[in-house]
């Protein structure tokens, strides 16, 4: 009798999957809606992406975050809130002395808030992740291959990769997979790498979530644009690594559901506005002889300072109490906005910035038009460029970004209008059958009638 009690206490305070549904989440960086609504006028050849748009639900748009950039958004996709509760402003931390050499946000303990991850683990989910941002030492995934790399091109990084996986993970994956590589200019054969290990986890370890994040599209669209001939390419190529990941997840559950998602959209650029010379003119920045680290410049000192995304920059203080340096800074960039040689779109104050869900601690905001970026270094103030970016304010609609799934009850060419990015985790968290109370906004419904 005391045998059948222990056994039935066991089994009411363990955690338990019930759903018995299964979920692939694959982040295509970049990929901006029309590579896929509009395949045909962009002569593209995707067919596993078209067959998910026409056997699934998808949106018109996912309106991301601020900045539109990497790391933010793929935080705010697993936790269902904006940066300024995740804590994931940027891709890079803000190091404006240069003393943490590029250091970007790897490390999961720095989400301030609870992550996909979790949940479906304490529901009793096997999870697992390759290549996902943000996910060095994440609680709740058992095969775990972060992003993560120090000098990219030096074989020491693939012993810091070994070492921050799941132990002993990585060169079991090897012998079947091949190697990893983690050379950031190796775009295409990077994401065939991630998607071989991604398919040795849903073949040998049999998660019900797992997360992949794919980013060649990302790489190219940077060198040559969105929509360019070699971006169309990366595309149809990252297209064949779905299908074998598609294959990988339901050879053994054919109801296995596939999401695709991105992170933020693209814009073509031809300027680029250099705001380190401006701060540096106006006596907020000091510089020192020589370059910092990988050239850029040695800074000194700094009452003000632009954290450059992209398409965008947050103005930070050094003392956020100091009120004539926010006046100076204030006056600064309405001069630098009023010169349309210099492309401002807009300057966003501290409301604003709170309307969208940016950096706290950001005095301002310049965001850009879309045909410029912004830069800091100790060249001109306006240069010429090409190529793309983004990191612009989520209120540009090219920045939108994607969201397409297939899988049982999800409503076949269901359309669900454009979305808010925070949506994300509470449907997928519905979807697979545990609660996600921390997200911001309601699940979405992935079938029925618009």
């Amino acid at each position: 009798m005391r045998r059948w009690l222990f056994l039935i206490v066991l089994s009411i305070l363990a955690p338990s999957w019930v759903c018995g549904r299964a979920l692939l989440l694959i982040s295509i960086d970049g990929l901006r809606p029309a590579y896929v609504l509009q395949a045909d006028e962009h002569g593209l050849k995707i067919p596993h992406l078209r067959g998910i748009l026409s056997e699934g639900a998808h949106a018109s748009g996912v309106r991301g975050v601020l900045p539109t950039v990497t790391y933010p958004s793929h935080t705010t996709i697993v936790t269902g809130v904006w940066p300024a509760k995740h804590g994931i402003y940027s891709n890079l931390t803000f190091d404006p002395l240069g003393k943490n050499f590029e250091g970007w946000y790897w490390y999961s303990e720095d989400i301030a808030v609870p992550t996909l991850w979790e949940a479906a683990a304490k529901a009793g989910l096997t999870v697992g992740s390759v290549s996902w941002p943000v996910t060095v030492g994440a609680k709740g995934i058992r095969y775990n291959v972060p992003e993560y790399w120090r000098a990219s091109k030096s074989p020491d990084d693939l012993k810091l990769l070994r070492v921050v996986s799941t132990p002993g993970l990585v060169a079991e994956m090897a012998q079947e997979a091949g190697p990893y590589i983690l050379d950031l200019d190796e775009a295409i054969p990077g994401d065939w790498a991630r998607t071989r290990y991604a398919v040795w986890i849903l073949r040998h370890g049999n998660p019900q979530f797992m997360t992949l994040h794919l980013a060649a599209l990302d790489h190219l669209q940077h060198a040559t644009g969105p929509f360019s001939p070699e971006s169309g390419r990366t595309l149809e190529q990252i297209d064949g690594m779905l299908g074998q990941l598609e294959e990988a997840a339901r050879a053994d559950d054919p109801d296995y559901a596939i999401c695709v998602v991105s992170d933020h959209g693209f814009s073509s650029i031809d300027h680029s506005l250099n705001l380190m010379s401006a701060f540096v003119g106006e006596g907020l920045i000091t510089l020192g002889q020589g370059g910092g680290f990988r050239g850029a410049p040695l800074v000194l000192d700094w009452k003000a300072f632009p954290k450059v995304d992209g398409g965008s920059a947050a103005i930070l203080l050094r003392d956020p109490k100091d009120d004539a340096t926010r006046a100076k800074v204030d006056r600064l960039l309405r001069r630098l906005a009023a010169d349309p040689a210099n492309g401002i779109a807009r300057i966003l104050d501290r409301t604003a910035i709170a309307a969208m869900g940016g950096n706290p601690g950001a005095e301002f905001w310049v965001d850009m038009q879309l045909n410029f970026s912004v830069v800091n270094t100790a060249g001109e103030q306006v240069t010429t460029t090409k190529g793309g970016t983004h990191g612009y304010s989520p209120s540009h609609p090219e920045m939108l970004a994607s969201f397409f799934m297939v899988g049982p009850e999800v409503g076949k060419g269901f359309s669900l209008g454009e979305i808010d990015m925070r949506s994300i985790a509470p449907t997928l968290s519905r979807y697979l059958g545990f609660p996600f109370p921390s997200a911001d906004l309601k699940p979405l419904a992935l079938a029925g009638t618009r």
